[in-house]
């Protein structure tokens, strides 16, 4: 890659950046206004040295005293004006593009396809939503304001100093070359350590993230040595990188400011020794050294706004590569007409992202309108995969799908999961009221009895004193979670119900009793169980023994015991257990 590749991606980031900023140029435009009041104030000042001091302190002129604190008043007035409206709507605008970009960005994260989590990290996600995009805004308007306002100041400062002097200002001008040499050179390290910064924040992030989430494994197995060192770990990383910015940073300026030093140097040297012989007056040296000295602060903004950009820029490719991510592929329509909710399988196999083996290989069963079958097995078998592929998390590597004799890739996602209420192996809650989640994303069905639901899943029994679920439903138990859940999925219209270990957390008796509340809520909806706990399963129409990926025994609850196969033993080895714990309760 030339060197010339990296600065036209970084221009064609940050113009693609600066597009975030155009809807609101109005605002923009009023804080340039202000910015170019600004500068000219300041360069007002400067050229008002010049009759202040020749005029007030040399030859005495009355006039000029009388009128110097008003026109000075005047310069601090405009001043502060111009810098009210540059800082409040440059700070507007900044949040603004912050406020879309991280709504953008959020909304693209939703839609990605569930293979990318299982390749990313979320705590990554988190990170680019969070740090990254501060980065971005620093570099989209507060950088912005800063170039606009000081190049307009050093613009205007340079002229009023060549008409002051043009010779003394071509020799002043004459270190520009070398400022820009440390410009560039600063740069390129700047948005180097910048991507390293985003990466260690990624880790902190990450490493945070899972210690919080396992703080009770933490506890209980006395892993925090483990945390505090993998921490540890990330954290230097951050600092180091960190540290080597703030070299650069630290370095940078105070070469530009030394560089340019050496040329105010050497002009007050020819001023003083009459090489050139331009100054005429003291007003006219003191309005030139005041010009140079105000230009001081741009120059010093300027070399340091270059370490925001970089950042900015960098920040920027991390945060567009995400939001240039594919969504879920979804070729489908909704063709709005409800289904009956008959299923095939047919012949269908799949890999997961890196996975060693097939997670499904050949599986084929049907589901009948209205019907109950239960997909059953070890763990890792492959019962959960099918669910996983029914809701179009993932697509067959081979087979097909069929619902209602189609395809279900003719449906569009959002159609196809409207047909589909799941309740997960992992019930997951959202924080805020049991109602909330009981009516997540659906909303409440007028339809549906909302006393008669909650009481039928044994939610009223700890709904009244409950005021929030906590994150991910940290206040209720495994139980209560489970309950919810499955009220969230009996609580939606639809064709089916997938039930992924519904009642693994329930004892036998609240187990009868959730069953109870399916067949009471479910309709005409037919009912996939995929369970690990047999008892759950027994009065399915179908049940399909899971092994391997494969279904290896087919058929009633009563036949497959009959054949003594699989089944069979799963049943007698679970049956063992339940007796052994009614024997020796804990």
């Amino acid at each position: 890659m030339t060197g010339n590749q990296p600065q036209a991606k970084g221009f064609a980031l940050y113009r693609r950046l600066l597009g975030y900023v155009w809807p609101y140029k109005g605002i923009f435009l009023i804080s340039v206004l202000g910015m170019a009041i600004v500068a000219l104030a300041e360069v007002a000042f400067a050229a008002l040295l010049k009759p202040i001091m020749d005029g007030g302190f040399v030859a005495r002129d009355q006039e000029i005293i009388s009128l110097t604190p008003f026109l000075l008043m005047g310069v601090f007035v405009a001043r502060a004006i111009g810098a009210i409206a540059d800082e409040y709507c440059i700070a507007w605008v900044s949040r603004r593009v912050i406020f879309d970009l991280r709504e953008l960005l959020f909304a693209r994260i939703l839609r990605l396809p569930a293979r990318y989590f299982d390749l990313n990290p979320t705590a990554d996600l988190i990170s680019r939503l969070i740090y990254d995009l501060e980065q971005v805004s620093t570099a989209s308007t507060m950088a912005v304001r800063v170039m606009v306002k000081d190049i307009l100041l050093g613009l205007g400062l340079v002229v009023w100093m060549f008409i002051l002097s043009w010779h003394l200002t071509l020799i002043f001008l004459l270190v520009t070359p070398l400022v820009a040499l440390v410009v560039g050179k600063a740069s390129k390290r700047f948005r180097r350590s910048s991507k390293g910064i985003q990466d260690s924040m990624a880790g902190i992030t990450h490493i945070t993230k899972e210690a919080l989430q396992g703080q009770k494994v933490v506890k209980a197995y006395g892993g925090y040595a483990e945390e505090e060192s993998a921490f540890l770990e990330v954290n230097q990383a951050n600092q180091r990188r960190s540290l080597r910015r703030a070299v650069v940073a630290a370095v940078s300026v105070p070469m530009l400011l030394l560089i340019s030093g050496a040329g105010v140097s050497g002009i007050i040297y020819l001023a003083l020794t009459d090489t050139i012989g331009q100054f005429v007056s003291a007003g006219t040296f003191v309005s030139y050294m005041g010009a140079i000295l105000l230009l001081m602060s741009p120059i010093k903004r300027l070399a340091r706004i270059n370490e925001y950009i970089q950042a900015g820029i960098a920040a920027a490719g991390s945060v567009f590569s995400l939001m240039d991510e594919p969504e879920e592929y979804d070729s489908g329509i909704d063709s709005g007409r409800k289904l009956s909710g008959k299923l095939a399988l047919q012949d269908v196999t799949f890999e997961y992202p890196r996975g060693q083996q097939r997670a499904l290989d050949g599986v084929s069963f049907a589901v009948n309108p209205g019907q109950t079958i239960a997909l059953v097995g070890e763990s890792g078998s492959g019962k959960s995969t099918v669910a996983s592929l029914l809701l179009g998390f993932y697509a067959p590597t081979t087979g097909q799908i069929l619902l209602d004799g189609n395809s279900i890739n003719t449906y569009s996602k959002k159609a196809l999961r409207e047909q589909i209420a799941l309740v997960p192996q992992e019930a997951i809650l959202f924080d805020g009221s049991i109602e909330k989640n009981v009516y997540y994303g659906s909303g409440h069905d007028p339809d549906i009895d909302t006393t008669a639901l909650l009481h039928a899943t044994g939610i009223d029994l700890f709904s009244a004193t409950n005021d929030g679920v906590g994150e991910l439903g940290s206040r209720l138990s495994g139980g209560q979670r489970q309950r919810v859940a499955l009220a969230r999925a009996l609580s939606r219209k639809g064709a089916m119900l997938v039930l992924d270990e519904a009642t693994s957390a329930l004892d036998m008796l609240s187990e009868q009793a959730m069953k109870a509340a399916i067949s009471q809520f479910r309709g005409n909806r037919s009912v996939l169980l995929i369970a690990h706990r047999l008892s759950f399963v027994t009065h399915a129409d179908q049940i399909h023994v899971f092994a391997s990926g494969k279904i290896i025994e087919s058929g009633t609850h009563d036949r497959l015991l009959a054949q003594q196969g699989a089944y069979a033993k799963m049943w007698h080895t679970q049956q063992a257990q339940s007796d052994e714990d009614a024997c020796y309760p804990v």
